[in-house]
Parts: structure tokens; C-alpha cells; sequence
């Protein structure tokens, strides 16, 4: 389906990526900052001349064994390729499903107790509520930024506990904060401190696994949001069979729990298990996994080579960040994500749309499950798909919104048959989804450079929440009880988001089309150096070692690791020599000797790293 496109192979990312390049009349030679120096150096594509980069530019993979070298004809083990997978998955998959349950539980607890008393009790009305759920994304938008540059500064995997502890707190004193006012500004921190678990599974998918594992386990966690909902449902039931009560904090009630409070601790209890779970057992990185040994972590390197990007930096680069932000595909992106949460009010809503049609509260509490199982049918056929076309998310996408577009129109136009709706907002959920997860990932693999990476997740988490703030102000009492003037909006985000979804495919394999071309009229072996995905790196000429860039140790030029004497510099170079291989290259600065390294370990973005290709 995807095959016919100038683009990355459908059949298997382990496959060796086509080194073509855009035209260098289009982007210029790729750079680094220099740590000591205050211009940028040519960096491994073009004899641009030369500058010196702190160890910290680099990628921390190259700290191991055997990283440097030209590895074109290396063929990973496919035992221990999947061995390694197989280890990775057990460790890192089911507490990145666990923490996305969670968040999304948390996230909509309001919506599960508007049916337990939560209005009531804290006396608020249909715009509260849904001012609540805005201000929810208020939070959410105004943390990405500084999430992002933690993520560049402190180890992942503790930053992420970190943030989800303060959440399991702050679900807690939702227990306490009777009335409009207090929690409206538990909302804002709430949004604040979940802002970072979309963001942040998305760099550790891309540290561990290949483009097309990536988007199949991005779309496994997020998944996770229809098992959250079915976990709401009964949650909410069981809480709705304990004895009516006015809130705890109330000096009538005598310590008696509401309904409404006991769902909230319940989940706050989920939190703080997962938190303590996450915090002990998570890695930071492939590099600092300690439970996969030395040559576990180098296969784990190797098995994302196809990824064409690097693990991890630690240093953020401001001309990356600008590259970001002046990139067309991220504001394609961040578009795409403002229209595709529109259909965001009814995470609030979801319980009162289902009991407007005609449902008593019990039932209510119960006839939201089949929407989660529903998202989680959907959600796996298509990383099914994903999986048997790697190079098909834009396909995958836009047919996606086939079941979606007919559901919203039989909301606007079905008679009033309480059974029939039910069904066509069930399937709501066949739709739209898939497009989402895969946009997650989709991001992803179409962009490199990790403070660049780490800036476009963030363009495209500002995007979803501003779609998920404005999308609750539509759902207006009066409205109610069909709400065909919000299902009115939805149905026309959908529409315009397919023509984004094919407008953003046709623009990156324009892009491809333009580096095969530039590729092909390559004639003198400085242009073909440009092209190729290997780049250089200089160290003093008596010296053994390649800084890591995290001070705990450096990695042998010939492949043997050591954790001793850390360089302080390291210049980044172009080269017009024909050698391909490690060992004693001309070197263009007195006293240096190159080393050769793939591309991907100089943290180069996909404008510099000439060789990048993109996935449709």
C-alpha cells in the first residue's frame, strides 16, 4: 500500500535506510553548538571546517563498546534482537500501560462522579463543569514547556515519578476542596503535573525500540485510555453502592464519606501503588537499564538503528529548538492536534450524554464500559495494521474516520431511540483514536535531534490542549438533551482532519522525493559524503577514550569501555576522505585523529542529518 512512495521500506525497520538528501542548495550544512566557542562547527556531513562540541552534544550511547565504526554490513542476531526486545517489553511496557491508565482515570474523575453527587455536593453548575475540564488543559498547556527541558536536564524515569506522585496527591484533596473556586485551581496542578506523561512516553518508546515498534507500543499504552474507561465504570459502580452521604469535610456529615469521594481515593490509592512501582523499577535509558547487561545494551542500541536518531542528550541546544518551531510539519502537527480533540468535551460529558438518554444513574455507571472496550477493538486492529504496513499511518489514519464520521451523523439524525444512540456513541470510539496514537508516534519518527524532538512533542501537546480546552464550552445545556450543535463541530473537525492527515503524508514524501533526487546527481565523494549516514568525530591523537557526556566513564576507540579519564572536548567534523572504517584518517586539526560514528550518535535533526528519511 505504502511501498510505491520514496520512503523508508514497509517490510521491515531493521532494513537498511536509503541515504538520500534534500538538495544543499534547500538546507544548509548540519551544526553543533560549540561548548567553548560561540559559532556552530561543520558536524560529520560536510568538510565545513571545524569547531569543538563538550561531550555532553553527543549521544550517551556512544559511552558503550563497539558504537563507533562504520556498521553497514553488520547483521544483528535475530535471537538476541528479539531476546532484548522480549526483556524490554516485560520491563517497560506494562508500567508505561499502568501509568497511562492511571493518568487518564485521574484526568476524568470528575466526569465518573458527576453521577455519584460531585455536582451536587460541591453546588456546581453544567459550565462549571465544563470550565473545569478547561481548566484542566490550562495546566496542561502552560507545562509543556518547562517539562521539556526537564527532560533534557534530570533522568526520565525519576521525573516522571516525581510528577506522579504530586498527581496522586492532588486527586486526593479533591476529597477536601469543596466548591467552584478550590478546584479550579486543583485542576490547573492537576493538568499541570500530568502534562508530562504523553511527552514522556513518547521519547522512552523512542529510545528503546524501532519506528514501527514504536507506534505499535504508543498505541498498546494508549490503549490503555478504553481500559481506564471500563475501570471507571466499575469503580464508579462500586462506589455508587456505598451509602449516600454529604462530603466528609462538610461539619454536618460527622466523617462519613461522600460517593463521589470514596471513587477519588480509590483511584489516589491506584496512583501512589503505580508511583512507588514506576519509581523502583523504570529506566531512564537503554544505557542506564541495570537490568539488561553491558552487551543487552549495546544489542539495544543497534536494534533502533533504522530509527536514524540518537538515544539521549543532556544538553538543550537553542538553535534545535528554533529549528523546531520553524518547522512546517510541526505546525501541521500541532493543527491536526487542536481539531482532533474537539471530541474532548465528552471525556467530562460522557456520563450525563449517556443518562440524557434516558438511563437511570445505576445504568449509567455501567453503559460506559462497552465505549472503552470499543476504543481498545479499534486501537489494536489498527496497530495490527501498523504492524503489517509500517509505512502506512497516514492510510491507517484516514480510514479510521470512516466508522466515527457515520456514527456522529446518526447522532444528528437518528430518531429518538435511546438504544440506537447508544450504540452510535459507542462507536464513536471505533474512530478518530487510531489517528491520534499514530500521530503520537508519527511525530517521532519524522523528527531527530533530541532537543528538537523534545520541542515538537511539546508543539503537539499545546495543540491537544487547546482542542481539549475550548472542546467541553460547547456542551451547553441548551443543547441537551441530543446535542446535535456539539456532534455539528465534531463531525466537521473530522472532516478537516482527514485533509490534514493527506496533506501532511504528501508533504513528507515531497521531501524524500527531493533527497532521492539530490542523491541521484551525487557525482564527486564530497557529495556522496554528504549523503552517507556516518559522520566523524576527533579526539586527541593519544587518546583512547570518547567522552560520554554523562562524567561516569568513556567508551575505548576500539570498542572496549573504561570509566576513567573523561575528555573535555571533542571536535565534530566533516570529512572528504574516501576511508569508510575506523582507524587512522586524516585529521583536519594538529593533534586530533577521527574516529568514524553513525550520524545518529551527533544528535544532528533531520534538516542536518542529510541521510534522514521520513515515514509515511
Amino acid at each position: 500500500m505504502a511501498t510505491k512512495d520514496s520512503s523508508v521500506s514497509s517490510k521491515d525497520d531493521h532494513q537498511k535506510v536509503g541515504s538520500s538528501t534534500d538538495s544543499p542548495q534547500t538546507y544548509t550544512a548540519p551544526t553543533l553548538e560549540a561548548a567553548h566557542h560561540h559559532h556552530h562547527a561543520g558536524a560529520g556531513a560536510v568538510g565545513a571546517g571545524a569547531g569543538t562540541a563538550a561531550a555532553k552534544d553527543l549521544d550517551i550511547s556512544l559511552a558503550l563498546p563497539g558504537m563507533t565504526g562504520v556498521h553497514e554490513e553488520d547483521e544483528l542476531d535475530p535471537y538476541e534482537s528479539k531476546r532484548v526486545k522480549r526483556k524490554i517489553d516485560w520491563r517497560v511496557m506494562p508500567l508505561l500501560c499502568a501509568i497511562y491508565t492511571l493518568q487518564f482515570l485521574d484526568k476524568n474523575a470528575i466526569g465518573a462522579a458527576t453521577i455519584l453527587g460531585f455536582l451536587k455536593d460541591n453546588q456546581l453548575t453544567t459550565a462549571q463543569l465544563n470550565n473545569l475540564g478547561t481548566f484542566f488543559y490550562v495546566g496542561l498547556l502552560a507545562s509543556q514547556i518547562p517539562h521539556s527541558y526537564a527532560f533534557q536536564k534530570f533522568p526520565v524515569a525519576k521525573y516522571l515519578a516525581v510528577m506522579m506522585f504530586l498527581w496522586a496527591m492532588l486527586v486526593g484533596v479533591h476529597c477536601a476542596a469543596i466548591g467552584y473556586k478550590k478546584l479550579i485551581a486543583l485542576r490547573i496542578l492537576l493538568g499541570f503535573t500530568e502534562g508530562c506523561i504523553t511527552p514522556g512516553i513518547m521519547l522512552v518508546t523512542s529510545m528503546f525500540y524501532t519506528r514501527t515498534e514504536m507506534g505499535e507500543r504508543v498505541g498498546w499504552t494508549f490503549q490503555c485510555n478504553g481500559i481506564a474507561q471500563i475501570l471507571s465504570g466499575f469503580i464508579a459502580f462500586g462506589a455508587f453502592h456505598t451509602p449516600t452521604h454529604t462530603p466528609l469535610s462538610l461539619p454536618q456529615n460527622h466523617g462519613k464519606v461522600a460517593q463521589w469521594q470514596w471513587f477519588m481515593v480509590i483511584i489516589s490509592l491506584l496512583t501512589f501503588v503505580v508511583c512507588l512501582a514506576f519509581a523502583a523499577f523504570f529506566p531512564d535509558s537503554p544505557t542506564k537499564a541495570g537490568f539488561l547487561t553491558q552487551q543487552d545494551k549495546i544489542v539495544a542500541i543497534k536494534r533502533i538503528r533504522a530509527n536514524q536518531s540518537g538515544v539521549e542528550t543532556k544538553k538543550w541546544k537553542k538553535y534545535q529548538f528554533f529549528e523546531a518551531v520553524k518547522d512546517p510539519k510541526a505546525w501541521i502537527f500541532m493543527l491536526f492536534a487542536v481539531l482532533a480533540n474537539f471530541v474532548g468535551g465528552i471525556g467530562i460529558q460522557y456520563s450525563l450524554i449517556i443518562k440524557d438518554m434516558g438511563f437511570s444513574v445505576l445504568e449509567t455507571t455501567l453503559l460506559n464500559i462497552p465505549s472503552g472496550g470499543c476504543m481498545v477493538i479499534t486501537v489494536t486492529f489498527a496497530m495490527w495494521m501498523l504492524h503489517r504496513y509500517p509505512n502506512a499511518r497516514g492510510w491507517i489514519s484516514v480510514l479510521s474516520y470512516i466508522p466515527s464520521i457515520i456514527s456522529v451523523i446518526l447522532l444528528i439524525t437518528l430518531p429518538d431511540n435511546r438504544i440506537g444512540l447508544l450504540v452510535a456513541f459507542y462507536c464513536i470510539q471505533l474512530g478518530n483514536t487510531p489517528a491520534v496514537v499514530l500521530s503520537l508516534s508519527w511525530i517521532t519518527t519524522t523528527t531527530s535531534g533530541h532537543t528538537k524532538k523534545l520541542t515538537q512533542h511539546a508543539m503537539w501537546l499545546i495543540g491537544y490542549s487547546v482542542g481539549q480546552m475550548v472542546a467541553p464550552q460547547w456542551w451547553k445545556d441548551k443543547y441537551k438533551p441530543r446535542n446535535r450543535v456539539p456532534w455539528a463541530i465534531i463531525l466537521t473537525s473530522y472532516c478537516c482532519q482527514v485533509v490534514i492527515i493527506l496533506s501532511l503524508r504528501w508533504y513528507l514524501n515531497q521531501r524524500n522525493v527531493s533527497r532521492d533526487k539530490a542523491a541521484a546527481a551525487a557525482t564527486t565523494e564530497e557529495e556522496k559524503e554528504r549523503y552517507s549516514e556516518y559522520g566523524w568525530i576527533e579526539v586527541p591523537i593519544d587518546s583512547t577514550t570518547i567522552p560520554n557526556g554523562n562524567g561516569k566513564g568513556d567508551a575505548n576507540v576500539d570498542g572496549a569501555s573504561t570509566a576513567g579519564d573523561s575528555q573535555d572536548e571533542m571536535v565534530v567534523v566533516g570529512e572528504k576522505e574516501k576511508e569508510k572504517a575506523v582507524g587512522p584518517a586524516p585529521a583536519s586539526t594538529p593533534g586530533m585523529k577521527r574516529v568514524r560514528v553513525e550520524k545518529r550518535f551527533l544528535d544532528l535533526t533531520d534538516f542536518e542529518n542529510l541521510s534522514f528519511r521520513y515515514v509515511l
